[in-house]
């Protein structure tokens, strides 16, 4: 299992309410996982911050880690499904490790930009 610091993103910038919106790195595993969507919202998982680090390593393995808006979410499995066959057709990855962590807790600030707006066009108040 990872560590916390081999696992450690640079380049993810979070809300802050100074104005300061979430970032999130664009390399091949990242941009794979915005292709992800969450199957209740119909939003990137990405864009949702439900994604917390992702890192290719040397042996060819896609770890992620990730977090849900809530324990017990239903579609769990699914999106861990999806965000398996979706790494797995990115070239240089031999295997999918995705591990499920609470902290950082979400919150709506880990929304992206997109993320917002596409919730704010739902009807969803963020």
């Amino acid at each position: 299992m990872a560590t916390a610091e081999a696992m450690e993103i640079t380049g993810v910038r979070v809300y802050d309410p100074q104005g300061v919106t979430t970032e999130y790195p664009h390399d091949v595993l990242w941009d794979a996982l915005r292709e992800v969507e969450d199957p209740e919202l119909c939003i990137s998982i990405v864009d949702m911050g439900l994604i917390v680090a992702a890192k290719l390593g040397d042996d060819g393995v896609a770890r992620i880690r990730l977090t849900y808006t809530a324990m017990g979410c239903p579609a769990t499995e699914m999106i861990e499904g999806d965000i398996h066959a979706r790494l797995m057709r990115v070239e240089g990855v031999r295997t999918v490790e995705v591990e499920v962590v609470w902290e950082p807790v979400w919150t709506k600030q880990r929304l992206t930009a997109e993320g917002r707006d596409a919730l704010l066009v739902s009807g969803v108040a963020v």
